[in-house]
């Protein structure tokens, strides 16, 4: 496709304000991919290509231009940031644009900070393609997503040093089956874990591609609220009972802000198995188990209750960061035009204009408002 007006400028960051994140936006190999009147726009932090073994000459020759991180918050009007925190938002000009993963319904002070300097958010981990019912059909980075779980599972069984190929036996059951659980799955198949469960909220004859030789079982309720595993025989079972009988719990679920799925209460910590590995790929905290929180790479786990090791590093997929990049690079390639080409352009695309979770510093995503308690009036105070 072919891009006409080019209205705003893109700064492409290189490095990270997050610990020990590698990931960049662009893989170097695809900038040639990108509309030359694009490229013309495009900023690069210098030194971007260098783990690539790519220089800086080299990306000139590209038609790109070049410049240090600080001349690209002050420059640009799109900052290209995979992996923002509150400092790169206090840096950026008010009234730019940050496309990346800002998950600001739980990030409260990265909301208030785009409110006050009025900044656009076009967030990653909005965007889907949709049906023309407006219904949410693929997650644009449903291949990251996939990785999340792969390098979740293959880091914590090496700080843990299991194995299924060599040990004991261990059974493991994995919470929903999205892309984080299916990446999950190959990382445990890969290294030898074949008695797997699988739990979602659906019956699993609606499941679709299930994995052959795996177990997909239903959660549901009972009328106190309890969460129950669904056995095949039609049986019920409380589903701490469920997870007791488990030696590695994966969990891959996407909680809704509003309404969290709690696989385990306080009381029925002391259910599970010594020595039970959790892998909270979702890592969103104090929801799924009492004692969720994000971890991370410089401490990926922490004991619960002497016996549980429980590992949430939120960003797994920049231990495989080469492989990453070459993944997210490939999901937006087809939007970065789009995006530069400003407001109008947002509107005439569905999954760019869905993914706006603050225009202008004004809250768009209901979920912001509801789960951090705002007034839905600018400047969304909080009540």
């Amino acid at each position: 496709m072919e891009f006409d007006v080019v209205t705003l400028s893109m700064g492409v960051v290189g490095t990270s304000r997050k610990e020990n994140e590698s990931r960049v936006a662009i893989h170097p190999r695809h900038i040639e991919w990108i509309d030359p009147k694009l490229r013309r726009q495009i900023w690069f932090e210098r030194g971007y290509g260098e783990k690539f073994s790519v220089q800086d000459e080299d990306l000139l020759k590209m038609g790109v231009h070049l410049a240090t991180r600080d001349e690209l918050m002050e420059r640009c009007d799109v900052i290209l940031n995979p992996k923002p925190v509150v400092d790169d938002l206090k840096a950026m000009r008010p009234g730019t644009v940050l496309w990346g993963w800002p998950h600001c319904v739980q990030q409260r002070q990265m909301t208030q900070i785009a409110i006050d300097r009025k900044l656009t958010l076009i967030a990653w981990e909005a965007m889907f393609t949709w049906s023309g019912q407006q219904q949410k059909l693929m997650h644009i980075f449903y291949k990251n997503n996939e990785m999340a779980g792969y390098c979740g599972v293959l880091d914590a069984l090496r700080l843990t040093g299991l194995d299924g190929h060599y040990g004991p036996r261990k059974k493991a059951v994995v919470l929903s089956f999205g892309s984080v659980s299916r990446g999950a799955i190959c990382a445990l198949q890969g290294r030898g874990f074949h008695d797997i469960d699988i739990y979602t909220k659906r019956p699993p004859y609606s499941v679709a591609d299930q994995v052959p030789g795996l177990t997909f079982r239903q959660l549901t309720y009972d009328k106190e609220g309890h969460l129950l595993g669904l056995r095949v025989d039609g049986k019920h079972q409380r589903f701490s009972e469920v997870l007791s009988q488990a030696d590695i719990i994966v969990n891959g679920t996407l909680q809704d802000t509003d309404n969290p799925t709690d696989f385990l209460t306080e009381d029925e910590v002391s259910l599970l198995r010594k020595d039970t590995l959790i892998i909270d790929i979702s890592c969103d905290e104090a929801m799924g188990f009492p004692f969720a929180r994000p971890t991370t790479i410089e401490e990926p786990t922490f004991v619960v209750r002497d016996n549980i090791t429980y590992y949430a590093v939120d960003h797994t997929p920049t231990y495989l960061w080469n492989a990453a990049s070459w993944v997210i690079s490939k999901s937006i390639h087809p939007f970065i035009g789009h995006v530069m080409e400003g407001p109008k352009s947002w509107s005439d695309n569905v999954t760019i204009d869905r993914s706006i979770e603050i225009r202008g510093g004004q809250i768009q995503n209901p979920k912001i408002l509801s789960f951090q308690n705002r007034s839905p009036e600018y400047p969304h105070h909080t009540l």
